[in-house]
């Protein structure tokens, strides 16, 4: 099978499910990556699908009208499907997706939109996408979300629920995997992640020093790209003068991450909706942290309700509930063995639910069926 796979940027570090994508896709399928914007215009080498000077009249038509799909901009994409015979698009993300669509139409070619979190819960994405999605959802031969909760966000805004098909990351078990080394007695809380609203990260911090008055040892490691909220952050933790429980590793490659993941004792996340609706699909670190082993203290929020079993891989409380955070990482602290047994049961869980190979395949035979359909 040929498959296009389209996304807005090529190598964002964030986004390892979108590299996973592609690299799992091509163990099994011909696989043509494209990026480079709203309206993908470059090949995975960087090359521009188009010749240049219909590029380059592609970003002044945009820039004057302030539309993506035009004949300049659409060409280039219309000759990479035709010249490769892809026989189906699967477009990250549904606002790049909602470009495709009379793209798509005019190539013949079936449309797999997949969704994967701001997209389909930010109140001002919604706004400005909402004709481009009806078109979307009337187009699309399939939908991929990877929460159940994005699945019944999306029905709401008026996606069929027979197209929608949940299928969340998944996670290299062979990388992510618990350590034989002996984890030290001083309690560990690992976050990792942006420092952005939804994240919450001042809301860790401030359960992490309630903690802290009881279990002066433990220490909080938060590993992130310092932008964002950081420094907000970092003026927190001076505030309540904790400076030496705290650690701020910075963005950190996935071998490190891993280390830090089979030092810690418990890893914690405190995700909420942010003012402006957007909210988690279903975050990598929350797998890969149960992938290691470690126990999980979290929020009902998105996809981490599906991932995080409540009372048996870690404990999930309602948003901004920081004391209601703070007794739970407590709990773990005090308790070893409890925080041990609750680790190994969530590299269980992610071995049954959230193996990558599995979660590839789930997606590939998705395709698979679209295309047959199609042809």
């Amino acid at each position: 099978m040929r498959i296009c796979i389209a996304r807005s940027h090529k190598d964002v570090l964030t986004q390892t499910f979108i590299r996973n994508q592609i690299k799992g896709l091509s163990e099994r399928a011909e696989v043509f990556p494209i990026y480079s914007g709203r309206l993908p215009q470059r090949s995975d080498d960087g090359k521009l699908l188009s010749p240049y000077p219909v590029w380059l009249i592609h970003q002044i038509y945009k820039w004057i009208t302030g539309r993506q799909n035009n004949y300049f901009g659409n060409y280039g994409i219309l000759r990479f499907l035709k010249n490769n015979k892809v026989e189906v698009l699967l477009v990250n993300f549904g606002t790049t997706a909602s470009y495709f669509v009379p793209i798509c139409n005019q190539a013949n070619v079936p449309l797999v939109a997949h969704f994967h979190g701001r997209d389909a819960s930010k109140s001002n994405v919604f706004k400005r996408y909402i004709h481009g999605y009806q078109e979307l959802f009337k187009y699309a031969a399939a939908i991929v979300a990877v929460s159940s909760e994005m699945k019944n966000k999306l029905i709401q805004v008026g996606a069929s629920a027979d197209k929608i098909h949940i299928i969340p990351y998944g996670v290299d078990l062979s990388i992510f995997r618990p350590s034989d080394k002996p984890k030290t007695d001083q309690p560990i809380f690992l976050t990792v992640g942006r420092f952005v609203e939804k994240k919450s990260p001042q809301s860790t911090i401030k359960a992490f020093a309630i903690v802290l008055r009881s279990v002066p040892a433990c220490r909080l490691i938060m590993v992130g790209d310092k932008s964002g909220e950081f420094d907000q952050c970092v003026q927190l933790v001076n505030e309540l003068g904790i400076q030496q429980s705290v650690e701020f590793a910075g963005a950190l490659p996935h071998a490190e991450i891993i280390d830090f993941m089979n030092r810690a004792t418990v890893f914690v996340q405190h995700s909420v909706r942010s003012r402006d609706g957007d909210m988690e699909g279903t975050p990598n670190s929350i797998l890969e942290a149960g992938a290691c082993g470690l126990p999980v203290v979290s929020t009902l929020h998105g996809g981490i309700k599906d991932a995080v079993i409540e009372g048996e891989t870690g404990y999930l409380v309602a948003e901004h509930d920081i004391e209601g955070m703070a007794r739970q990482m407590l709990r773990l602290a005090q308790d070893s063995g409890l925080a041990v047994e609750m680790g190994r049961k969530a590299r269980l869980r992610i071995e049954r639910e959230y193996n990558i190979h599995t979660q590839a395949d789930k997606l590939f035979h998705l395709l698979q069926t679209v295309a047959g359909k199609s042809n």
